[in-house]
């Protein structure tokens, strides 16, 4: 059995793969800026008799428990193979490649944030069409726009030079804070709808315009809450009333379900800015989809792009831990 592992920044998912394709994914919500000494306790969890290989990829090297992305591959793959012993380990790299533990740790910027990479080479093999298709899975943080062109993955290979070119979005269904949004929304004053300012404090994430809007369930939101309060539609309103420095009693049900529309449009707008250049670029108008963000990558891209939908083509769990999916897939068919 090989034992897919995708550790990020906020949580790790998990994929046990038997030789003949079956599987069961595990996905754990696992802050790694507050974790990290903790993750061989973890990872030691599913090291059983069955598993013979382990296939990672990683993007937790970028959490700020660590200085450098060196020194978090280093203690990442320490962790795991101190959670593994006697098990082999391979890393999957930005250029596609399985790598040994001591080749990772010599070229550790080709293994930093190398799971869209595995995404990637999944969706190339399997489901693209006509070998030319932009890959986009929306997570909990971030929103990774991968062109395929040919048959090859054109994408840059730094998170970096993925920024620069529009093909990481720094957004995602959860955690990113309302105001990198926008800092203005229209607010009805006596009447009239003005435009005013609003908080920059932490006191309300995508996570909680997406309950709102009925995107995600209470069991997706996943990750802590700002107010450490629960997940459900009422306590989502309260902390977005906070953003504009009041509260639900002064604001009202109404006004915040408006409020909550204006911010998700904002967010739509944001996705497909992006993914309307990376598309010109490469003149692509089919869009494979997938991670806990697929209803909300429809709503903006539907009415201009063909979408493929990895939680309609496999189901909920593939799409929710496609880089572990893909990188014990991968492995096992290297191993055939």
């Amino acid at each position: 059995m090989i034992l897919g592992i995708d550790i990020g920044g906020a949580n790790t998912k998990i994929t046990e793969m038997k030789s003949d394709g079956t599987y069961k994914i595990h996905h754990i919500y696992f802050p790694m800026w507050r974790n990290n000494k903790e993750l061989t306790n973890l990872l030691a969890k599913y090291n059983h008799k069955d598993i013979t290989k382990i296939a990672l990829v990683m993007t937790a090297e970028l959490a700020d428990s660590y200085e450098t992305k060196k020194e978090g591959v280093i203690d990442i793959l320490n962790s795991v193979k101190n959670a593994f012993p006697n098990k082999e380990i391979f890393i999957f790299d930005v250029d596609g490649n399985f790598l040994t533990p001591s080749e990772a740790v010599k070229q550790h910027i080709k293994v930093s944030a190398s799971n869209w990479t595995a995404t990637a080479e999944f969706v190339k093999n399997n489901i693209c069409p006509n070998d030319n298709c932009i890959l986009i899975d929306m997570g909990s943080t971030t929103t990774d726009i991968i062109p395929i062109v040919n048959g090859k993955i054109v994408a840059q290979k730094t998170d970096l030079d993925r920024l620069i070119n529009n093909e990481l979005l720094y957004v995602g269904t959860l955690r990113t804070p309302i105001s990198f949004l926008s800092n203005t929304v229209e607010y009805k004053c006596k009447n009239e709808n003005t435009t005013i300012n609003v908080s920059s404090e932490y006191f309300a994430i995508t996570g909680d315009i997406n309950i709102i809007m009925d995107k995600i369930t209470t069991n997706d939101y996943t990750c802590d809450t700002p107010d450490g309060a629960p997940t459900n539609k009422q306590n989502c309103k309260i902390r977005l009333s906070k953003v504009l420095c009041g509260d639900l009693e002064q604001i009202g049900e109404e006004e915040i379900n408006e409020v909550a529309k204006q911010f998700y449009a904002k967010l739509l707008n944001l996705i497909k800015s992006n993914v309307d250049k990376v598309a010109t670029k490469y003149n692509i108008n089919n869009i494979v989809i997938t991670g806990l963000g697929e209803p909300i990558l429809i709503d903006a891209l539907r009415q201009e792009y063909n979408i493929i939908s990895i939680k309609e083509g496999y189901n909920k769990d593939v799409s929710l831990a496609t880089p572990s999916f893909a990188v014990a897939e991968l492995l096992n068919k290297k191993e055939m």
